[in-house]
């Protein structure tokens, strides 16, 4: 599936509950790798008039201070509200990409804030 078009923002900002918190975490872990957290969730519609929480997928690390840190948004993941199925992520290989593109451009690596944002 392509990347979902977004017809409208429903909810700018929002949270998600642990329980989907952490199915997000394992589903990225096991189908993109090690490395990427699913952060700044918003409610939107999408193209087919069903509603999704779409959540920006960033690269982080743990520094050698042992501090996790975030390098940038790589990547979006798309989960329909009504089942909680995942509709969309982006391809490890696109995800890859735009890690070699954010390094290249020289963004500087920041820490990860605590908490939902």
């Amino acid at each position: 599936m392509m990347n979902p078009s977004v017809i409208k923002i429903l909810e700018e900002r929002g949270e998600i509950n642990d329980e989907l918190d952490y199915a997000l975490m394992n589903y990225l872990l096991k189908n993109r790798g090690a490395g990427y957290t699913a952060c700044q969730p918003q409610l939107v519609e999408i193209e087919d008039g069903k509603k999704a929480i779409k959540m920006n997928i960033d690269h982080t690390f743990i520094d050698k201070n042992n501090k996790l840190m975030g390098l940038g948004i790589v990547g979006y993941i798309y989960i329909e509200v009504d089942s909680l199925q995942v509709i969309y992520c982006t391809p490890a290989e696109e995800l890859e990409e735009n890690i070699g593109k954010l390094k290249a451009a020289g963004i500087s690596r920041q820490s990860r804030p605590r908490g939902k944002y």
